[in-house]
């Protein structure tokens, strides 16, 4: 029997978030479904909603254009990627425009599966991934989120991400995603510290059984605005890796243009 679908969302109170939030969350699905086309069961399990909810809003969102339908499933419309090529981008869209050229060249240089991520709250979101012709077990995709605490892209952050961000991240349970993750409060502040000082962040096993990943911050007036990560599966990173993650980092730092 295959496993159950983890949602993107908690379900929700239909009293308490808006119709607005509920749209958000089903586009959200939209971008994370796997060959960005999913069905109404997928979706509303995804975005935490009521089928009937779900079935209403996709009606409104293939109305205005941002949803098309193929058969029985869902994917983006036109209206999707008529506001993605609008010219006032956003910080992430120049992000992940600049950072094109030195992710390819680190993937080229290693082979191994290159991540782009930035800190949205705190949780990683993935902007781009670069991966072998045939895949990979890292199960990440683009528009996916992760704990930041278990990645090392979410540790290069957060380490940069000022006390009060911590603070939030510490007031809650450490997030558990496999045996390895970091469960112990004391342990990540001390992980912490070791990034600013070396200026990498690595989680071995943290995030996935397996999976080794070294990362390091994209660093533009005095903050974190974004990470790399370089990810190897049945082994450890190896000692260059860092520094190839750490070059990539500093070039796509010094492209960004003030916003």
């Amino acid at each position: 029997m295959a496993a159950a679908e983890e949602p993107l969302f908690a379900e929700c109170d239909e009293s308490v978030v808006s119709s607005i939030a509920k749209a958000i969350r089903l586009l959200r699905a939209l971008v994370a479904a796997e060959n960005g086309e999913a069905g109404v069961t997928h979706l509303a399990l995804a975005a935490g909603l009521p089928k009937s909810t779900t079935h209403r809003l996709l009606s409104e969102l293939i109305h205005e254009g941002l949803v098309a339908r193929r058969g029985s499933r869902y994917c983006l419309g036109s209206g999707w990627y008529l506001l993605r090529s609008t010219p006032t981008a956003s910080e992430w869209d120049q992000l992940a425009n600049v950072a094109r050229r030195p992710l390819d060249e680190l993937f080229e240089a290693t082979g191994a599966t290159v991540h782009l991520g930035v800190l949205d709250e705190d949780e990683v979101l993935y902007l781009d991934k670069l991966t072998a012709r045939g895949g990979t077990r890292v199960p990440s995709r683009v528009g996916n989120r992760m704990p930041s605490t278990c990645t090392a892209l979410g540790k290069a952050m957060l380490a940069h991400g000022g006390r009060l961000l911590i603070r939030t991240v510490l007031s809650k349970d450490l997030p558990r995603l496999a045996p390895r993750s970091i469960a112990a409060p004391n342990l990540l502040l001390e992980q912490l510290a070791q990034v600013r000082t070396e200026g990498l962040a690595f989680d071995f096993e943290e995030s996935q059984p397996g999976v080794s990943c070294v990362g390091a911050p994209i660093m533009y007036g005095g903050r974190a605005v974004g990470a790399v990560s370089l990810t190897r599966v049945g082994s450890d990173v190896l000692n260059g890796d860092g520094i190839k993650v750490r070059r990539a980092a500093s070039q796509i730092a010094a492209s960004l243009l003030p916003c």
